[in-house]
């Protein structure tokens, strides 16, 4: 969904709401108020292959039963060419807020989804605390956040396993000898460049990679 070397761009993050706790209007969206193309989030499906320049994970630590309020979404969002109304991103028009889907959640579900789907959050009203962690995904060339700069705090990679490191790894492309993950979750080392164009490069920009 991301393509190969993808890596983890935002620090990751953990969301608790209290019973009672106001929501979040519904925002991310493949275009922007002004009608622009949000191309930080695109997703894009060509040659039967699904891409996204944004790809949220959320751990569900605790459940969100139907009704329950939390996370919601646009089914299909991602898709659209239009700007959202704003009367749908405050849900202020009940006959547009029934495209909003509130997905029923247990413990333990992962819930992925592209940030090009317009989504929010709904107030919540169970009687327990909402409990979620999210990870955001790019693809190796591509960043949005910033908290691997100037590089990720040691006490996040001590410890971490050879694949975990690939995926803080800093945005490049895949052929300067990124390692990345594979379909297991194990390490692959990428394949090495070509011994006269790295030559080359120390030659001309003083340094391995240009």
């Amino acid at each position: 969904l991301v393509g190969v070397g993808y890596r983890l761009d935002h620090s990751p993050l953990l969301i608790a709401q209290e019973r009672g706790s106001e929501g979040h209007t519904l925002h991310g969206g493949a275009v922007t108020e002004s009608g622009e193309p949000a191309w930080p989030l695109a997703y894009e499906c060509r040659h039967g292959q699904m891409r996204n320049q944004l790809l949220t994970v959320c751990m569900q630590l605790s459940a969100a039963p139907e009704g329950a309020g939390g996370f919601c979404a646009v089914p299909g969002s991602h898709k659209s060419n239009f700007p959202v109304p704003p009367s749908l991103a405050d849900l202020a028009d009940e006959a547009l807020a029934s495209c909003v889907v509130q997905p029923a959640l247990q413990p333990g579900d992962c819930l992925l989804f592209s940030e090009a789907t317009l989504h929010g959050t709904l107030p919540w009203t169970a009687a327990h605390q909402r409990r979620t962690v999210i990870y955001r995904f790019a693809p190796a060339g591509s960043a949005y956040g910033r908290g691997y700069l100037p590089s990720w705090p040691e006490s996040v990679l001590d410890g971490a396993s050879e694949a975990q490191r690939a995926v803080l790894e800093p945005p490049y492309h895949p052929r300067m000898n990124r390692t990345s993950v594979d379909r297991r979750g194990e390490a692959v080392a990428a394949r090495a460049r070509e011994a006269w164009k790295v030559e080359f490069d120390e030659r001309v920009f003083g340094t391995r990679y240009f």
